[in-house]
């Protein structure tokens, strides 16, 4: 399965801006990873240097290798501990942001 698609991404972005809406109807719960370096999920993503035209290369080189050493990433055992947790809360919660970013994100989005 190919995590990275843009199916995947319409899905998750129709999901969101619904509120969650379509996931409370069928008792589903979002467990949120975000950058995860060590999994495919970061291999399967776009590449967005590859986007960049090469008159802007010199601009966009610092910015693209700041990005590449995040504070914050996720961990196979982050996504397992938020499956887990989805898995077994009852509490009505629908978003589970998996590791510190995710979670960070969370908090500065209002979510949690």
């Amino acid at each position: 399965m190919d995590y990275g698609s843009s199916n995947n991404k319409c899905i998750e972005g129709a999901i969101r801006n619904n509120g969650g809406s379509h996931a409370n109807d069928l008792d589903h719960r979002l467990v949120e990873p975000e950058y995860a370096p060590t999994t495919r999920f970061a291999k399967n993503s776009s590449v967005l240097e590859d986007l960049i035209p090469p008159a802007y290369a010199d601009f966009a080189a610092p910015i693209f290798a700041a990005f590449a050493k995040p504070a914050l990433t996720t961990k196979e055992t982050d996504v397992a501990e938020a499956i887990w947790a989805a898995v077994n809360d009852s509490s009505g919660q629908l978003r589970f942001p998996a590791g510190p970013d995710a979670v960070e994100l969370a908090r500065a989005g209002g979510i949690i």
